[in-house]
């Protein structure tokens, strides 16, 4: 008997299962099953009321439920408001508060319940997080990982709570038989007592109006009968199950129901009152399905047994057992658990206490989140001269692609490194450099950029191979007073001896020439021979650094003509 008051603690603008008392208020109702006890308030004249005057109302149910309850007179006012979902078909649900405007938005997914024809789980998703209404149902071990809406890709959804049918949620439960071993137990005994005579009648005496029709299909398709029952009303509209049903009393097999405040049927008769065409008297036995009972017994027990001359219990349940119950909620792990049902003998208090070990820990699951990767930052623009400048802009895409290659590490310009052993920049570049005492050689190198500017930077990506035709010019990057402000001209494929020249802060020469050698017929024909231009001079020191200082600045130059200077 389900305890459940309707609201959910996440979503409290719908209802489940109950339609009386604040769930009066509610912007939406939602039916798992027919059974009596989640119906409550759902033909009451206040309710009634409220529907005749709303617009957004709805009752949201399967559709063998929405035919189900239509088939009852008592319940036609609602058929303008029920809306039949599909089976794992997820749903986009707007709850509108009338008075105020204000809306709701909710995905419902309805999950198979395994409970009686039609019985849904809803599956509810909105911004107070995930949540599942079992409603009354029955699962098998492993049936959890095979409904599909549970899951997000190859991963369980997070669960955060659940409300329970612990109809059964009782160690004295454990293992209840699943109900093909019921079935297979009842067809031998009905096969045992049918076989003996054509007066010879089994009753199934069944308490609820839905829930056997599994014994009735397949009973008839063993037996190949019909089941008689009292109306066939109910499954009009379910032809699966209509073709297994009869009114004709002729039938071996009954599941009749006795009249209202009838608590026995005497052996002797039928509750439909059916008896043989030629008056000879019936042999009846009773099956009644059933599981309080058999959690009742301290013994082991047989699926089927005896308790009177014609009268038998066959273990048959509707509600999930305790094992399959914990294993359940042991594949979901919901943090929160909340029974809607409180077994026979226990209170509320026992079952929450026995669902506390199954919830989740969120202190032991929290989100580990993980980052993206090393990230690339912009290189930082320094001021490159010369070739240097041409190199970076020809290497661009090549840095680009290499750091791809090399899983994105950074490459933070300027900085060393704290781990590992400082990089030996002298593997990168040539360090040696002309002295004022140093013979002038054609085999020399000049120095880096980064040997002048005292850069940690190597030049990872210029060609040490390539003898580029134009001088290497480089230009001190220091701008303090203690620093040279100066220039270092070398040219590679000029080696005529000319003096190396470093200008100091005041621009003064501070270096002797050095002893010139014979010219090569390669530095003959260097293009800085080139014949002198008239009414020119050659420029001073200073003229060149200012020279240089604008082109590496990428500034123009203006020829003044009659002046000659630049």
């Amino acid at each position: 008997m389900s305890s459940f008051a309707g609201r959910m603690k996440e979503y409290p603008n719908m209802s489940l299962d109950r339609f009386d008392r604040e769930n009066l208020h509610a912007r939406a109702y939602f039916l798992s099953h027919c059974h009596k006890d989640h119906m409550k308030g759902l033909k009451g004249p206040l309710l009634k009321r409220k529907l005749k005057f709303s617009l957004t109302v709805k009752l949201y149910c399967s559709f063998v439920t929405k035919e189900l309850l239509l088939s009852n007179p008592k319940y036609a006012f609602w058929e303008d408001h029920i809306v039949a979902l599909e089976l794992e078909s997820p749903t986009l649900i707007t709850l509108i508060d009338e008075a105020s405007g204000e809306r709701e938005e909710l995905v419902v997914t309805l999950l198979p319940a395994g409970h009686c024809p039609g019985s849904v789980m809803f599956l509810v998703e909105g911004a107070q997080g995930t949540v599942l209404y079992t409603g009354d149902f029955r699962l098998a071990k492993g049936d959890a990982s095979r409904i599909e809406p549970l899951h997000s890709g190859s991963r369980v959804k997070d669960i955060k709570s659940v409300y329970l049918d612990s109809t059964f949620y009782d160690p004295r439960f454990y293992q209840i038989p699943s109900r093909e071993t019921c079935l297979h137990a009842i067809q031998g005994l009905v096969q045992d007592w049918v076989s003996r005579s054509v007066y010879h009648t089994v009753w199934l005496n069944c308490k609820a109006a839905y829930g056997y029709e599994y014994l009735f299909t397949n009973l008839g398709d063993e037996f190949h009968t019909q089941i008689h029952v009292n109306s066939l009303d109910m499954f009009k509209k379910m032809p699966e199950i209509l073709s297994h049903v009869t009114t004709d009393r002729a039938s071996q097999i009954h599941a009749c129901r006795h009249p209202k405040g009838e608590e026995f049927v005497a052996a002797c008769r039928l509750p439909c009152g059916s008896s043989s065409s030629d008056g000879t008297p019936l042999n009846i036995i009773s099956i009644k399905p059933s599981t309080m009972w058999f959690g009742e017994r301290t013994q082991r027990t047989k699926v089927i047994v005896r308790t009177g001359a014609s009268s038998y219990r066959a273990c048959f349940s509707f509600h999930s057992s305790y094992s399959e119950i914990k294993d359940f909620l042991s594949y979901l792990q919901p943090v929160n658990i909340y029974p809607s049902v409180v077994p026979i003998g226990r209170t509320h208090a026992d079952v929450s206490q026995l669902l506390k070990s199954m919830c989740r820990d969120v202190s032991s699951s929290a989100v580990v989140y993980r980052p993206l990767g090393a990230l690339k930052r912009t290189r930082p623009e320094q001021q490159t001269h010369g070739e240097d400048l041409e190199e970076e802009e020809r290497g661009g895409e090549e840095r680009d692609l290499e750091e791809e290659e090399r899983g994105g590490e950074e490459r933070d310009e300027g900085s060393v490194s704290n781990s590992g052993p400082p990089p030996r920049w002298e593997e990168f570049f040539t360090t040696e450099i002309l002295t004022d005492s140093q013979p002038n050689s054609c085999s020399h190198t000049s120095p880096s950029h980064s040997t002048l500017t005292g850069s940690q930077t190597p030049e990872l990506f210029v060609d040490d191979f390539v003898k580029l035709p134009s001088p290497s010019i480089s230009l001190s990057a220091g701008r303090g007073p203690s620093q040279a402000d100066g220039m270092l001209i070398q040219s590679e494929d000029r080696c005529q001896g000319d003096a190396l020249t470093n200008l100091d802060a005041g621009g003064e020469e501070c270096g002797s020439h050095t002893h010139q050698s014979e010219p090569t017929e390669s530095q003959l024909s260097s293009d800085f021979d080139i014949p002198s231009t008239p009414d020119s001079h050659r420029p001073g020191p200073d003229e060149l650094s200012d020279l240089y200082r604008r082109l590496a600045a990428g500034e123009e130059v203006v020829t003044r003509t009659g002046s000659q200077s630049l």
